[in-house]
């Protein structure tokens, strides 16, 4: 990327998430002098590694789909994606089991069944008056879209706007009790319930189809650090361990303050979570606005329990990534999203890298990253203790003997715990949820926390709490959107 010879404006990007990450990219991009504030020690949000007795862990996004949209961000800046990560196509991209017994693969195979090759020429319709109009623009460029060359595309609106939920279209296709159960799990891609979210999320299996699932060599914390990287070598300042603790808009800017020091600056992206940001430093008005007409009034995404266990074997019973499904699907989301308790039975979830990579555990050992959902963070602050993560992870350990794992907890020699109120710690997550709401009811996509607040100028929000959704490939888009959307208001004033 060619240095410009005086920067335009001066951005503040506060947060270095992936959105915050590929805003800054852009911006450098347009030739905007770029600041990134992160309140942790390293770049990732909540995309992070653990370390300890020769384990590496993960913590959080642990696939990878939609690689092309990394290759994109390196394009921006000039630079070739392969010169510093190396991605692994996975020839399973999960293992699902049910306590009967039934062990399906998803992979090519997998996508070729009849019943699932007819639902993926009816996702392939979602995808493809999504992909340009949706997700690679803001909300507001949507009348954009609407040109000769996408009417075709027009056909698949009315299975777009189907007011159905995900389960009735996926009831429709599948009559296997196995395959409407994996088909709705894929709402829990960003935190919803396959029993309340609109049937268009069934966009989801079929980008995880078209563009197959992938890991990265070393480890997914890798990718968070490659995409830091690459916003410092594109002149991005990247300043960890630094938190931002109050905004205030002045004539033609910002004034940004962290700790005893306060900058200026002509413009801010946002990529702290959009619900924690409204409630917290925006403007009272927005505050009140926003704890008025949506707060009470919708439902919050699912947080996670995760575990993560050091096993001193190898289960050949498990893959790469791995799902054991609770026998009461309908239940278990009664559970989260009703009774606001964790479940019991739970789906498990279990992503152990080192059966791709062995390097990240000791000879002979494998690295178990377990997640379950969960309600967010109640608000009785001793809830999760110590001794409740410990017992509630002893009773998913057990668990798991029904899909046929014996002897895990005697197999186990490292143990680490991560309840919602820790992951409400790490990233500033509202009450630990990890998409900010949930996508429940017809237009929730429509409903997410605006890019520009209204009322506020030369700021945006970027990240998976806001347009166009949550996961490493969306967030990616979100910080392209987000700095085409300030740098188009700073040319214009």
């Amino acid at each position: 990327m060619p240095e410009p010879d005086s920067p335009k404006k001066k951005i503040a990007v506060i947060g270095a998430g992936f959105g915050g990450l590929s805003a800054a990219i852009h911006l450098r991009a347009a030739g905007h002098e770029v600041v990134v504030f992160e309140k942790n020690k390293e770049p990732g949000g909540k995309l992070h590694r653990h370390q300890e007795n020769g384990y590496t862990w993960d913590i959080g996004p642990s696939l990878l789909t939609m690689p092309h949209l990394l290759e994109e961000l390196w394009t921006a800046a000039g630079q070739n994606l392969a010169d510093d990560l190396e991605l692994i196509r996975l020839p399973i991209t999960c293992r699902y089991r049910w306590t009967d017994g039934t062990v399906i693969d998803e992979n090519a195979a997998f996508w070729q069944l009849p019943e699932v090759s007819a639902f993926l020429d009816y996702a392939r319709g979602l995808w493809d008056i999504s992909e340009d109009a949706f997700l690679r623009n803001a909300l507001d460029h949507l009348p954009r879209q609407f040109k000769p060359a996408n009417w075709q595309k027009l056909k698949h609106f009315r299975d777009l706007s189907n007011p159905a939920t995900l389960d009735k279209v996926v009831r429709r296709y599948f009559d296997d009790p196995h395959l409407i159960q994996l088909f709705n799990r894929f709402a829990t891609y960003n935190g919803s319930s396959p029993y309340q979210t609109p049937s268009a999320f069934n966009i989801i299996p079929y980008v995880q189809a078209k563009f197959g699932g992938w890991t990265v060599k070393g480890g997914m914390a890798n990718v968070a650090a490659a995409v830091g990287a690459l916003a410092e070598r594109c002149g991005a300042e990247l300043r960890c361990q630094q938190m931002v603790t109050e905004l205030r808009p002045i004539a033609a800017g910002w004034e940004v303050q962290c700790g005893d020091r306060i900058e200026r600056f002509d413009g801010v992206v946002s990529n702290q979570d959009a619900l924690t940001a409204t409630d917290g430093w925006l403007p009272h008005r927005l505050r009140k606005k926003f704890i008025k007409r949506q707060l009470h009034k919708r439902d919050l995404s699912l947080s996670g329990f995760a575990m993560l266990l050091g096993v001193k074997r190898k289960y050949a019973e498990l893959s790469h990534h791995n799902i054991l499904f609770s026998d009461n699907y309908q239940l278990e989301f009664e559970q989260l999203f009703k009774r606001q308790r964790p479940p019991m039975p739970p789906t498990i979830y279990i992503a152990v890298n080192s059966i791709t990579e062995s390097e990240l555990a000791p000879y002979g050992c494998d690295n178990w990253f377990v997640l379950v959902n969960m309600p967010p963070n109640p608000e009785e602050e001793l809830y999760w203790t110590p001794e409740r993560c410990r017992q509630y992870g002893d009773q998913v350990i057990d668990r798991m003997s029904e899909y046929g794992l014996r002897d895990v907890r005697e197999s186990i020699t490292e143990r680490h715990e991560i309840s919602p109120a820790q992951f409400q710690s790490r990233s500033m997550a509202w009450r630990g949820c990890l998409y900010g709401f949930a996508s429940h009811g017809t237009l929730s996509a429509f409903k997410r926390p605006a890019m520009r607040p209204p009322g506020l100028k030369r700021f945006v929000f970027a990240g998976g709490t806001t347009h166009p959704g949550g996961g490493i490939p969306l967030v990616l888009l979100s910080g392209r959107i987000a700095a085409g959307l300030l740098n188009e208001e700073l040319e214009q004033s």
